[in-house]
């Protein structure tokens, strides 16, 4: 491979150990939270469906979520996340 493509593998191989990273860590901050979730796709979504609160995916490779029929993607991690969803108990974001 040329100087470019050595770069990019570089670039590739941080960028996978830095989500590995972020993955281990958001799944024990929710393990230990005792947030109720669904774990599917291999462990890169977490599903979120509790009565009483919007249903969100987390996908803990990157820290970021999305609540079902809505558009925006939230980021910032398991804990902002825990902190946003125990706000939003029936606060009439769309089931």
């Amino acid at each position: 491979m040329g100087d470019m493509g050595d770069d990019f593998a570089a670039m590739k191989a941080h960028r996978q150990a830095q989500h590995a990273g972020w993955k281990q860590k958001n799944m024990s901050i929710l393990s230990n939270s005792g947030a109720i979730f669904t774990v599917t796709n291999h462990g890169e979504t977490l599903l979120f469906r509790q009565t009483g609160y919007p249903r969100v995916d987390f996908y803990p490779s990157t820290g970021r979520w999305r609540v079902a029929g809505v558009t925006k993607t939230f980021r910032g991690g398991a804990e902002s996340f825990l902190r946003w969803y125990t706000k939003q108990s029936n606060v009439g974001v769309k089931q």
